[in-house]
């Protein structure tokens, strides 16, 4: 079930930035919200003290607290509350420290459109609200800490649903590791899980955290990422080099590391099931290296 109203509270003391956000929220009129503004963090506590907020907008930097330390307190004031960070340019990397402790998801000023914003919004509450069903994250893959594939279709489902609100597409990208049994044959299930985990390690650095990622089987992997450009096949090139940046350098290894990489598009206009797009693009996947052996 996607959200189409939900109770915000911004906690922003910047006027222009507080009126960005406004306006960004009307660009999607469709989208009913209730967005509260607290010019401070103190008032932005007593707020959420009332627990009628059903996510936060929070600006890390205010005259009361600067950085994570504004995360930290909001976040033990309401720990049952998502949270959606915003920064600076120039504070990527403290806004993906704020992801890493438990933000849902962080955003840059002046780069906050609509459709944008809303999707942010409406995947954190969903994706809080499924985590806070059981003790652990639901749906993980215990060797990677991607979604796995239960977690996979269930997140899936909603961004169809999202993408359908929107009417952005949805861009499916398909991961099979070439040869993981030869690989564990030949040099151990410990090298083969290395494999594993550098391809995840690739993917969950190159899609932002409110986009999709998951293992969906021993060595599949897939992403779910918007893209509103038409048509958005385009995007796959520069996808693609953004993956292979991010391998990480763990000195040389003793195999070729080749991956079979596909991609298939969401359309609202031409709705399809998500195992519908897994086919299509394991079925259009071509092989590519990564890393040479040794």
């Amino acid at each position: 079930m996607v959200i189409s109203s939900i109770r915000t509270l911004l906690i922003e003391d910047n006027p222009a930035d507080a009126r960005a956000v406004w306006e960004a929220l009307g660009e999607v009129p469709e989208a009913a919200f209730e967005l509260k503004w607290a010019d401070g963090l103190g008032k932005g506590l007593q707020e959420l003290q009332s627990g009628l907020v059903d996510l936060v907008l929070l600006d890390l930097h205010l005259p009361e607290s600067r950085g994570l330390a504004t995360f930290i307190t909001t976040h033990e004031c309401a720990p049952g509350v998502p949270i959606i960070v915003m920064t600076g340019l120039d504070d990527r990397e403290l806004a993906l420290k704020a992801v890493r402790d438990g933000a849902q998801d962080y955003l840059v000023k002046g780069q906050v459109e609509g459709p944008s914003l809303v999707r942010s919004m409406q995947l954190a509450v969903v994706r809080h609200r499924m985590q806070g069903e059981t003790e652990v994250p639901p749906g993980r893959d215990s060797l990677t800490g991607l979604y796995n594939r239960q977690g996979f279709l269930m997140l899936g489902e909603q961004l169809l649903r999202l993408a359908d609100n929107s009417g952005c597409n949805l861009a499916l990208v398909y991961a099979d590791i070439d040869g993981l049994e030869k690989i564990n044959r030949a040099f151990g299930r410990q090298e083969g899980d290395a494999a594993l985990q550098v391809v995840a390690t690739a993917l969950r650095e190159t899609f932002p955290e409110s986009d999709l990622v998951a293992r969906l089987g021993d060595d599949e992997f897939a992403s779910m990422y918007f893209s509103c450009s038409d048509p958005p096949k385009g995007d796959f090139k520069a996808v693609f080099e953004q993956i292979v940046q991010a391998i990480p350098a763990g000195g040389p290894r003793p195999y070729s590391l080749a991956v079979t990489w596909g991609l298939s598009i969401y359309s609202p206009a031409k709705p399809c099931s998500i195992a519908t797009l897994i086919k299509r693009a394991e079925a259009q996947g071509r092989p590519k290296f990564l890393d040479p052996a040794a």
